[in-house]
């Protein structure tokens, strides 16, 4: 009898012995998700609402100066559905409009949208216009504007070369947005993005099919600037700039990345297959071609220039370019030949930050294999800051991560920062910003 109780009495003290431990693992387990949470959420610091009247919902391409914030936003039309009690099935939403039934007249009514306003007062629409895609560039001082649109049928036939029928244009604001003027430009050629110095009068056109235009007096005339023949090599399956994307039969090839410095210099990068170029440098094949062209640089002087690249990157891609103080070029770069231009999938390759002077490799820091490099920023302190997402060989979705080096390139320090709908990184305090769902917030990177 005393045997049996003693046996019952040590089942149970078994028992609460072993949910006792189950409930220490789930606090330590609640523990340390709260302090993960804690950490991930206490490093940003909300500043305001913004966008929450402004449908449908989305982020896009945003800068902020100050108080000041301006968004660029290629964005498709609001959709409304009726109330559950008026749905014919009951498990299938019915949209109160016809149209909303038909993708191509959704897609057709898809806009360019900018907005611009204050953080404590709100931001308003200030242009708005059809288009699928668009790209745009807005001057230091913010008061010169350009943006271009890109809109197609999709009511219409594909034109011949499989790309549908497009019409494009080319807006400008010289008052921050208040009033605008259409300029000049043939309504079928892709104006692709602007990119202009600081005084808002000299710049580029830099558009897919590896076309480029130069205007001096704020885009009134352009100057075609001509390509070698070679330069058509690397195919772009989404041939596309921002936004929604027309599902296109063949496709264009892109400069793989461009970027304007404050003389006027413009650099570009495109992928070959095959050149043949200056005697020196001969025949490359699964190269990179890196150009820098000073704004004076006559039409005439181009087919020298184009033989004579200022660098050769051999099986590798460049993602961005920026001028470095000391007289280089900041690059990212992706490490790897590229595939044949038919095959499917995306291609994962590794990423590198690449400092190049006076013709030569001087440092390469290659990143994790989970980084996807995005665009590089310069701080005011000679910061390197890339913006990128990461890519867990476990989870689909990726999260937006911001990468710091404060050594010139030689390590970096990754930042995860979650769901971003809209990041940018503001040079002049040193911050950056995150728009989610309808709050801003922002960190000060150290």
């Amino acid at each position: 009898m005393v045997k049996s109780g003693l046996l019952l009495l040590w089942r149970v003290l078994r028992t609460l012995l072993k949910w006792l431990l189950l409930a220490i693992v789930a606090l330590v387990g609640i523990g340390a998700s709260a302090y993960g949470l804690y950490k991930a959420f206490s490093m940003w610091t909300y500043e305001t609402e913004l966008m929450e009247h402004d449908k449908p919902y989305g982020g896009g391409d945003m800068r902020i100066r100050g108080r000041q914030v301006m968004v660029f936003k290629p964005i498709g039309p609001e959709q409304k559905f009726k109330p559950m009690e008026e749905w014919k099935n009951p498990e299938v939403a019915e949209p109160t409009e016809p149209w909303m039934n038909d993708i191509d007249e959704i897609s057709n009514r898809a806009t360019i949208r900018l907005l611009r306003g204050d953080m404590g007062k709100g931001i308003r629409r200030i242009f708005e216009k059809p288009g699928q895609n668009g790209a745009w560039w807005l001057s230091p001082d913010w008061q010169t504007i350009y943006v271009t649109t890109d809109w197609s049928n999709y009511k219409l036939p594909m034109g011949p070369d499989g790309y549908g029928q497009r019409w494009h244009a080319l807006w400008k604001s010289v008052d921050g947005g208040q009033h605008w003027q259409q300029l000049p430009w043939p309504e079928r050629t892709q104006p692709g993005q602007p990119l202009f110095m600081a005084d808002g009068q000299r710049g580029y056109l830099v558009a897919d099919g590896m076309r480029i235009w130069r205007t001096s007096d704020g885009g009134l005339h352009w100057q075609a600037l001509p390509l070698p023949a070679w330069a058509n090599q690397r195919l772009m399956m989404n041939p596309d700039g921002n936004g929604f994307s027309p599902w296109v039969k063949n496709t264009r090839a892109r400069f793989d990345a461009f970027d304007v410095s404050e003389d006027g210099t413009l650099r570009v990068a495109f992928y070959v297959r095959k050149a043949r170029l200056a005697a020196k440098l001969g025949e490359v094949t699964e190269s990179t071609l890196l150009y820098s062209l000073p704004f004076t640089t006559k039409v005439e002087e181009l087919p020298a220039k184009w033989m004579q690249p200022d660098a050769v990157f051999k099986q590798q891609s460049l993602m961005d370019i920026k001028a470095a103080k000391d007289g280089g070029v900041h690059l990212i770069a992706l490490q790897g030949q590229l595939q044949p231009d038919q095959a499917n999938g995306e291609q994962q390759r590794l990423a590198a930050y690449v400092h190049w002077q006076q013709g030569k490799e001087t440092f390469r820091h290659v990143f994790a294999p989970h980084v996807i490099p995005g665009a590089l920023f310069i701080g005011r302190q000679d910061q390197l800051v890339l913006a990128g997402e990461s890519q867990q060989p476990d989870r689909v979705m990726r999260d937006s991560i911001t990468l710091v080096s404060s050594d010139g390139g030689r390590s970096w320090d990754e930042t995860n920062d979650g769901s971003a709908y809209a990041w940018y990184y503001e040079t002049e305090t040193n911050r950056i910003w995150k728009y989610e769902y309808h709050s801003l917030y922002w960190r000060k990177l150290e």
